[in-house]
């Protein structure tokens, strides 16, 4: 490379184009947050511990924009031979820095999904459950932390981690770095699949349409993509040891990429809640309807705690958690007996008659409540 001609080396400026792709991107995830908290607001809730984790992992993205865009006016995104020696310094720090709250936003929005996710999560049956998001919310805290604490004590003394020219002292071998910064990539990766697989155990065991089980798996999941985006990140961290820093660029998107896209992972499912609360017809089973459901033998009903809109009442939304035949005792929907009249309200029904004792569609309707109920139980966790 000494060799070579300046006037024939390459004078690329990736600055402008990487400053375009970074802030577009912590704008998406802006957008994305924004739209949570107006849900959230315009819909009467509250913030949770997982929506202020949420916020401060998109402050660390704003900071790693702010950091990167001092660093461009620095040179960074240039050749090496094009940089102006009195920038190296300042470069170097504002590039560690930037890399820092990068590895930060990105172990706060997986930590968001996965309080999220804890959220969903019944203390009593899915106990094992809890306790392994803990243990992904810690690790994945840790080792990216250590990987942060790494970027500051790779050299001695720690300034001339920036100042790698003119101050005297020792630094690691680059290799440590990139071993540790593929290891963590990988595991933080493999994490988001594993927390994207979770929500199938918690969802499939509740009582919803296919449709609407499939509706929320999917936005559960999005986290396959963030551990995508993670793997796909590994290839440039070889970067690390290039000796040509403007070969580094494309790490730090693709860094700013992961945090993004597990801000939208994280948010997805909380915005198709909120919407779908905002779209949920009225419940059916009030007031005189309770009183037949009770006579038509409803094991149990619980009280809900879903609000529809349109409809005042005097207690909370009814829905059906059990079915069970009053004269026959089974849970087939068959009647098979009819042993005496009966009525409910004014109404009488004699059998003797040929009165219909149970209207036709009362335990398709009953089906119809429970799979409401299990997605309205799904909805009120989530928001």
């Amino acid at each position: 490379m000494d060799d070579t001609p300046w006037d024939e080396l390459p004078h690329d400026d990736y600055g402008p184009g990487l400053l375009a792709t970074v802030w577009t991107l912590i704008g998406i995830a802006g957008a994305f947050i924004g739209l949570r908290i107006y849900c959230k607001f315009s819909r009467g809730r509250g913030l949770w511990l997982d929506d202020h984790v949420l916020v401060a992992s998109w402050c660390a993205l704003l900071a790693l924009g702010s950091f990167i865009s001092i660093d461009v006016s620095y040179d960074f995104g240039k050749h090496n031979w094009d940089i102006t020696p009195g920038n190296w310094s300042w470069l170097l720090l504002y590039a560690n820095l930037s890399g820092s709250f990068s590895i930060i936003a990105a172990a706060w929005s997986k930590t968001s999904f996965a309080l999220t996710l804890l959220r969903i999560t019944r203390e009593s049956s899915e106990r094992w459950m809890k306790l392994l998001v803990w243990f992904i919310i810690i690790s994945i805290n840790t080792f990216l932390g250590v990987n942060v604490l790494f970027t500051w004590i790779q050299c001695w003394p720690v300034e001339k981690t920036w100042r790698t020219a003119s101050t005297p002292g020792t630094c690691w071998p680059k290799s440590i770095m990139m071993n540790y910064n593929v290891f963590t990539a990988s595991y933080s990766g493999g994490m988001d699949i594993v927390l994207a697989i979770l929500p199938w155990k918690i969802i499939w065991g509740l009582t919803m349409t296919k449709k609407e089980k499939f509706g929320v798996l999917i936005a559960m999941s999005m986290g396959v993509f963030a551990g995508a985006v993670s793997f796909i990140k590994i290839r440039t961290i070889a970067a690390i040891g290039a000796f040509d820093i403007i070969d580094t660029v494309e790490l730090v998107i693709w860094g700013a990429a992961e945090s993004v896209v597990t801000i939208i992972a994280a948010t997805i499912p909380i915005l198709r809640a909120l919407v779908r609360d905002h779209k949920a017809p009225p419940a059916r089973f009030v007031s005189d309807e309770e009183s037949m459901m009770r006579r038509l033998g409803a094991a149990s009903i619980a009280t809900a705690t879903v609000a529809s809109p349109g409809m005042r009442r005097s207690r909370s939304d009814l829905e059906l958690a059990e079915w069970k035949d009053p004269l026959t005792e089974t849970r087939t929907g068959q009647c098979n007996q009819v042993p005496r009249p009966w009525k409910v309200g004014d109404v009488k029904f004699n059998p003797k008659r040929g009165d219909t004792m149970i209207p036709p569609d009362t335990f398709q309707r009953g089906h119809d409540e429970m799979e409401y109920s299990g997605s309205m139980e799904l909805s009120r966790r989530l928001k």
